[in-house]
């Protein structure tokens, strides 16, 4: 690849431009290989990673919101900018009584006219006719009914003034629930609290046997054999069942007219007579208000004259013999009427943004974005180091290659001599002046060439290392030794390692010497 991205001034003004467009070449193509190593490792990475994200919306609209709360339910978050808001804001309650509460048996103006045919001392009734207690029973429903709707009211009241509060805007759902469950709580509380009081109430009589004006629980007892006495005896009265007042408030008969100077009995449907007005009227139930013979008995012994209409059953949860005690566990209430406007507490909230976080694995938009931005600065980068780097890694590859051919010979020669001293007799004269030097003819270096062994009258042996171009370059082998003088030279393979080997003589002491060509240098023009 010639491809040359860099210029000499990317290197060093000191080097050539063959050298500069060769560094070059070396740079592009690490620029090349960083290059796409940069850019491929955060690609994988980021496909690999899951990546968090949030998405924010400012000051969303109700319409909005809806949307978003439909397509993310739980991970939406909406931060209130109003933290606390109180429940009559968007919490409207009512309650609907039982049709007794509003019916005219419950009014006082219906009590005034329906009493007024009785006589007003009822004392002359007797003991056990109804008519001493139905004017009682009157004001006794209409306070019960009274009671409870104040009751009901002040828990509306309370339950409306206080708090909601909500750091996040609360879904729909969520919302719902738990305005739900707080009115709840405030639905069950309104009852224990009244029945706390009357309970309260009905111990204190009981306990401390208080006797009622109608003498319904105790009767006096005079004992004429002392009648200095100061004070009464008391008897308990005793009802259905042997049950004694003295033991128990709950003792109650059924309730009935008498006919004048009769002990003739006529029962009046539900309603119960019994220790006291309000024991025996828990006791009873509202039957007779259903029944239009049970009011026109009712007419007929208190001579009313106007018309009464019963109450209708139609619309009421409670059957006809559902007793008062039970009417009052339930505060006299039908229904609740409750409506919740989510769209107000949105406003009142006034959520600052919307946000929700989501996992994204892969984004095709994202990644290309990411090269984008980070390959900008991989470029200026690698531009800036490729050049660098490569100059740097040639000066050092250059200074080592230049120790390297200081340091290290091209080749070494080894030479092994051995010392032999032989004892030779001769009997012949030899003049030294007339021995010839030897020359020995052989290819030593191994180059196809031949090469000559030789030495001079110096004792100095040297070769003579054939060339292609028939020249032949001197080369030293053995310097001589003293005052020695060589007699003969005698080449050949005597180590069996296939290079050529040298063997010297010597005349004065009979020295021998071999040489042995140990190295593969021969091959290139060296002995």
């Amino acid at each position: 690849m010639n491809l040359n991205l860099f210029t000499v001034q990317d290197f060093s003004s000191s080097i050539d431009r063959m050298a500069a467009k060769r560094l070059g070449q070396w740079a592009t193509r690490l620029y090349i290989v960083l290059f796409i190593i940069g850019l491929s490792i955060p690609s994988l990475y980021t496909i690999i990673r899951s990546q968090t994200l949030t998405k924010t919306y400012v000051k969303p609209s109700f319409k909005l919101y809806e949307k978003l709360q439909r397509d993310h339910e739980n991970a939406l978050e909406c931060p209130c900018s109003s933290i606390a808001t109180t429940y009559n804001e968007f919490v409207k309650i009512d309650a609907r009584f039982h049709h007794i509460c509003s019916s005219p048996f419950a009014s006082n103006q219906w009590y005034i006219n329906l009493t007024a045919g009785l006589v007003s001392n009822l004392s002359i009734y007797d003991q056990r006719d109804y008519r001493r207690f139905f004017s009682v029973h009157l004001q006794f429903l209409q306070g019960l009914c009274n009671i409870s709707i104040e009751s009901v009211s002040n828990t509306i009241d309370q339950f409306l003034s206080s708090l909601l509060i909500t750091t996040q805007l609360l879904s729909k759902k969520n919302f719902d629930t738990r305005v739900n469950s707080q009115m709840e709580l405030s639905k069950s509380n309104a009852p224990t609290t009244l029945g706390h009081f009357l309970f309260l109430v009905r111990n204190i009589n009981h306990g401390n046997a208080i006797i009622s004006k109608y003498g319904t629980n105790f009767q006096y007892i005079l004992d004429c054999e002392y009648p200095c006495w100061t004070y009464l005896f008391t008897k308990a009265i005793f009802y259905d069942d042997e049950c004694s007042c003295g033991l128990s408030p709950l003792c109650t008969t059924q309730a009935s007219f008498f006919k004048s100077n009769s002990s003739e009995k006529i029962p009046i449907q539900g309603l119960k007579m019994g220790c006291t007005p309000s024991e025996s009227f828990r006791a009873s139930t509202l039957e007779c208000f259903y029944n239009q013979s049970c009011l026109d008995l009712i007419q007929k012994y208190t001579n009313y004259k106007p018309r009464i209409d019963p109450i209708s059953s139609n619309k009421s949860q409670f059957s006809i013999n559902t007793t008062i005690a039970e009417l009052i566990d339930h505060l006299f209430i039908e229904e609740w009427n409750t409506t919740i406007n989510y769209t107000t507490y949105f406003e009142k909230c006034s959520p600052l943004s919307c946000s929700y976080t989501y996992i994204q694995r892969f984004n095709l938009f994202y990644i290309i974005t990411l090269l984008i931005g980070f390959q900008g600065g991989l470029t200026i980068v690698l531009k800036w180091i490729c050049p660098k780097l490569v100059y740097g890694l040639t000066k050092i590859y250059n200074y080592r290659k230049r120790q390297t051919n200081i340091i290290q010979p091209s080749c070494s020669h080894g030479i092994s001599t051995i010392n032999i001293t032989t004892t030779n007799v001769y009997n012949a004269d030899i003049d030294p002046k007339s021995i010839p030097t030897n020359r020995t003819l052989r290819d030593y270096n191994c180059d196809d060439h031949a090469d000559i062994i030789s030495y001079d009258r110096n004792n100095v042996i040297f070769g003579l290392l054939g060339h292609e171009n028939s020249n032949f370059e001197q080369q030293p082998i053995l310097s001589p030794i003293g005052y020695e003088m060589i007699t003969d030279i005698v080449v050949g393979d005597f180590d069996s390692d296939t290079y050529q080997d040298i063997i010297v003589t010597y005349y004065r002491s009979s020295i021998i010497k071999i040489l042995l060509n140990r190295c593969e240098c021969c091959k290139r023009n060296r002995l």
